[in-house]
């Protein structure tokens, strides 16, 4: 029997003092923070990453969210 995909929200909020909160369904799964070159993954237990850019930050937040749910 399959299941059916459901519909997730992505949210991204505008950047505040370079940093952007990163939300899928209402859950906060961390912040971005980019500085000069610089990006770094602030994950919701306060472990941090380096990531070559935003869009692989974002990922990265996603996937650790889907490893643990």
């Amino acid at each position: 029997m399959s299941k059916k995909n459901k519909a997730i929200s992505v949210e991204i909020s505008d950047p505040i003092d370079n940093r952007s909160e990163v939300k899928v369904n209402k859950v906060v799964l961390g912040h971005i923070l980019e500085q000069d070159d610089v990006v770094t993954i602030e994950y919701a237990d306060k472990r941090s990453a380096k990531a070559p850019d935003f869009d692989t930050g974002v990922s990265m937040l996603i996937a650790e969210y889907n490893l643990h749910h």
